[in-house]
């Protein structure tokens, strides 16, 4: 049987992002939703708290349904730069599942303060469920090119996450399948695929590469393929 997750993204509509309009419970619920699709494609079972649920009502809904794992999603604020982890406790059993999911968040995101794991019991999500908390603070919404950057990555942080939980359960990742972005063989003719576009010459590849990961496409890569 898979391993079951439970995904609790904030609900906190009145905390607004210092970039595009928008607030922690829009741009949590967008992280969660493709925490949600990287786990299933690893092979987990994943429930995601409705959007804007009252924590109540969340904490009931996940300990009906018994998760092996209940992983808070939110954005920080004030004034820091950098991802955060909380637990109830220090126990091996809490650390196990927080540090990996810390270190692989962490690692995506811009601000590099590493605050590490906390154990913070006050919070009901971590001294109300019956699973094994894990509640992350995705860096800090009130920086406004950390908020322009967590609005433009919300899979990056997605599969961050996927990454994390399946070391802490010793399950093999599975990447994105992008067979789909690479031509089929023929001629033998090798070009460079950068998403939209394709060269024969790879200099020209990496030059528009570099362009858009300028504009903040950070998940853009080349797939070497035959024409």
């Amino acid at each position: 049987m898979s391993k079951k997750i439970y995904l609790s993204p904030s609900n906190q509509d009145g905390n607004m992002y210092a970039y595009g309009n928008t607030n922690e419970m829009e741009q949590c619920n967008r992280i969660a939703d493709t925490t949600k699709k990287a786990l299933e494609r690893c092979g987990f079972t994943v429930k995601k708290a409705p959007k804007g649920q009252a924590m109540k009502a969340t904490i009931n809904e996940s300990n009906a349904w018994r998760p092996d794992l209940h992983m808070c999603i939110h954005t920080n604020a004030g004034g820091g730069a950098g991802t955060m982890c909380m637990v109830y406790s220090s126990a091996t059993e809490n650390m196990k599942y927080a540090k990996p999911i810390y270190e692989a968040v962490q690692a995506v995101t811009p601000g590099k303060t590493d605050y590490g794991v906390k154990v913070q019991p006050q919070w009901a999500e971590l001294n109300s469920t019956n699973a094994i908390a894990v509640y992350t603070e995705v860096d800090f919404h009130d920086n406004k090119s950390i908020a322009k950057w967590l609005i433009e990555n919300p899979t990056t942080v997605g599969e961050a996450f996927a990454k994390g939980v399946c070391k802490a359960f010793g399950v093999t990742y599975k990447a994105p399948d992008t067979a789909g972005s690479s031509a089929s063989t023929n001629t033998g003719k090798v070009i460079y695929r950068v998403q939209a576009g394709a060269f024969s010459d790879k200099k020209n590849a990496e030059n528009y590469l570099k362009k858009l990961q300028s504009a903040g496409f950070k998940d853009a890569f080349i797939v070497k393929a035959d024409k």
